[in-house]
C-alpha cells in the first residue's frame, strides 16, 4: 500500500501541487476539484493553529506560506494582530513575513528593533533570509553597522550575507577585496574602517 493518500499529500505540501509532482508522486495523486477545494479548508485550518501555537520559525514560516498559496483574504491581518505578546522569536517571523509582502517601512523598523532587544532568541531567524532585505536601504546600511560591532556573531553574520549580495546584484561590494579581507579582530584598523565606509557608500547609493 502507498505510503501517503492523495488528500495527505496535498495537505502535507500545503495544496502546492507542483511538489508534489517535484516530489515524484504526481503519479499516484488522485483528486477531484470538490476535494482539493475541501483539502485546502483544511489546510488553512492546520496553518492558522501552527501560526496561533507553534514557536518553530520554520514550522511558521510554512504555515504562512501555504495561506500565501491558498490566497487566505485574512493574512496579513492574522499576522499584524499575531505580533502583540508573542515571544520575540515569533514576532520577528510575523514581522519578516510581512515585510516580504509589503516591503513597509514599519515592518522593518519593528523587526530591526526585536533583533536589537533580542538578538540572542533572533538572530538566527533574521540571518535565514538574507535576499528579502537587499532592496532596503536602512537594512543594508545596518548590515554595514553591525561590521564596527563588538559582537564577533553580528560581525560574521552579517559579512556573510554582505559577501551573498556581493554575488548577487550588488559586485560594487567586491570592491578591492575589502570585504573579503575584514576580520573580526582587525576591524578597528584604519584599513577595516576604511574599508567599512566604502561599503557604507556603496549600500547607500545603490537602490
Amino acid at each position: 500500500m502507498f505510503p501517503f493518500t492523495s488528500k495527505e499529500l496535498y495537505i502535507v505540501n500545503g495544496g502546492q501541487k507542483h511538489i508534489i509532482g517535484r516530489d515524484g508522486f504526481w503519479d499516484v495523486y488522485r483528486a477531484t476539484q470538490a476535494e482539493e477545494e475541501e483539502w485546502a479548508k483544511e489546510v488553512i485550518e492546520i496553518s492558522l493553529s501552527t501560526i496561533r501555537t507553534s514557536e518553530n520559525s520554520m514550522a511558521l514560516q510554512s504555515a504562512i506560506e501555504n495561506l500565501t498559496f491558498q490566497n487566505y483574504p485574512d493574512l496579513i491581518t492574522v499576522l499584524v494582530n499575531s505580533i502583540p505578546g508573542a515571544s520575540p522569536a515569533k514576532q520577528l517571523a510575523f514581522a519578516m513575513a510581512l515585510w516580504q509582502m509589503q516591503c513597509n517601512e514599519k515592518d522593518f523598523e519593528i523587526i530591526f528593533d526585536i533583533l536589537l532587544r533580542y538578538q540572542a532568541s533572533c538572530i538566527k531567524i533574521f540571518f535565514q533570509q538574507p535576499a528579502n532585505f537587499k532592496k532596503h536601504a536602512g537594512a543594508r546600511f545596518f548590515l554595514v553597522k553591525c561590521l564596527e560591532q563588538s559582537d564577533e556573531e553580528l560581525f560574521e553574520n552579517a559579512k556573510t550575507i554582505l559577501s551573498i549580495w556581493a554575488s548577487s546584484g550588488l559586485p560594487e561590494l567586491r570592491e578591492n577585496g575589502a570585504l573579503d579581507r575584514l576580520q573580526f579582530h582587525n576591524r578597528n584598523l584604519p584599513a577595516s574602517t576604511a574599508a567599512i565606509n566604502r561599503l557604507k557608500e556603496i549600500v547607500t547609493t545603490n537602490n
